[in-house]
This record gives structure tokens, sequence and C-alpha cells, in this order.
């Protein structure tokens, strides 16, 4: 597993030239395109490795052939643009397209020879000690605030023994099914969180303000106006 703090050593010099400080991901191709290495602050000397320049991912370090390999990244251009993009994994929600909240990234792998993302861990909104995966192929949108994947069709349906959410899935239109059971689920995800930017309607004008703090009269407004989906992706 490639994870943010490994050392990075080449191989030529037999020597550490930095450490992981973070993964640079293509969203559009689902793999990591570069790793950022860093030997000082945050950002401060950093340089990136293309992935394809690593030789080796083990339990104790990555391993390219030579430093000289590595760049600046203002002299990379697509490092550049990807880390402006800001695509970050793990604590990105996941949505599915039909719009139901099912959980947090937590984990994700990638394969090691290719970069290709495989797949996604992430904690359920049901239930944040449970731990369900994503394949990557289920993958829809890699994105600065959400990742969009398909939506199952074996999501779980509660009908078969009557729980409280179902109780409140049917006080809320008569539906019992799994879409119903995702919706409820999704409100009390978002219950006591807070907006990090404004929400507007239709016509521009602000619809529920940053910093307002989600409440049920906050979600039965976004739904109103069809803004769901964006309450979902502006509460943290």
């Amino acid at each position: 597993m490639l994870s943010l703090g490994l050392p990075v050593f080449s191989i030529v010099d037999g020597r550490k030239i930095g450490q992981v400080k973070d993964l640079v991901i293509n969203p559009e191709e689902g793999k990591l395109d570069f790793i950022l290495v860093s030997n000082g602050s945050w950002y401060v000397g950093a340089r990136v490795l293309p992935y394809k320049a690593v030789m080796g991912i083990g339990e104790h370090a990555v391993t390219t052939e030579s430093e000289h390999l590595l760049s600046n990244i203002n002299d990379t251009s697509s490092a550049n643009t990807l880390l402006q993009r800001n695509i970050e994994l793990k604590g990105n929600r996941v949505l599915t397209n039909r719009g139901n909240l099912i959980g947090v990234i937590s984990e994700y792998e990638v394969d090691e020879a290719s970069g290709k993302i495989t797949r996604l861990e992430y904690k359920t909104a049901q239930d944040e000690s449970k731990i369900d995966i994503i394949s990557a192929g289920d993958v829809l949108t890699y994105g600065t605030d959400v990742i969009f994947v398909r939506e199952r069709e074996d999501s779980p349906d509660p009908t078969s023994a009557e729980q409280p959410e179902d109780s409140a899935a049917k006080a809320s239109g008569g539906e019992t099914d799994g879409a119903a059971f995702f919706k409820q689920r999704q409100r009390q995800f978002l219950l006591g969180k807070k907006l990090v930017q404004d929400i507007k309607d239709g016509a521009g004008n602000i619809l529920i303000a940053e910093g307002t703090v989600v409440t049920e009269d906050i979600i039965n407004l976004a739904e109103q106006h069809n803004r769901f989906v964006e309450l979902s992706q502006c509460a943290k």
C-alpha cells in the first residue's frame, strides 16, 4: 500500500531523497500520475516523481532509479495542473448517481504496476464503524467535492423487518424501497453538519447561507428548491 510519509530512496545513489507527501491523481483516468516528494515543510521544496518512474513500493519505502527523475512542480505543467484541481480521495464523500449519500472514503488500493485505482473502501453512512467496498469500475466521477458511483441494485431494503427508519420513510412519502432507505440515512448523516459555502436558488439568490447548521427544516428547504445534492456536497 502506497502511504503518505513513506521514505523515497534512489537506488543509484543508495540514499533517501525525500518522503511521500501527497499522491497526485488523474481523475479522468482514475490513476496516480505523480508522487509528490518533499524533504522539508509542506510544499516547500517539493518535487514530483512520475508514477511510471517508481521502481517499487514496499512496506518500508518507495524506490526509484535516480534522484534525477524528480522534477520541480513548476517545471511539470501536467503535475501542477492536477495539484491545482485538488482531487483527494480519503475523506471525500461518496454519492450515487441517484443522489444517495452512501459514505466517506477511508482508504483505497492502487495497482502497483500501472498506478490505476482498483478499489475504494468507505465508512458507510448507515454505520460509520462499518466498512464497505466500491470497485473502481463503478466510479463515475472523481471530483473535488464528491465521488460519484453507480447505485448498486443490491442496495439494502429494510422492508423485510420494520425499523424506525422505515416509519420515517413511510411518513415522508410512503416509500419503503432501498432508495427511500438511503435517502433517510442521508438526512440523518447531514443533521448537525455546517455549510462551508452558500447555496443559491435558481435565480442566484442565497437560499442557505454559509455557516448554517443543517436541521430538518434546512433539508426540507433544500429539497423544495432541488438543492439536496448541493446541500450534501457543501455540508462538512
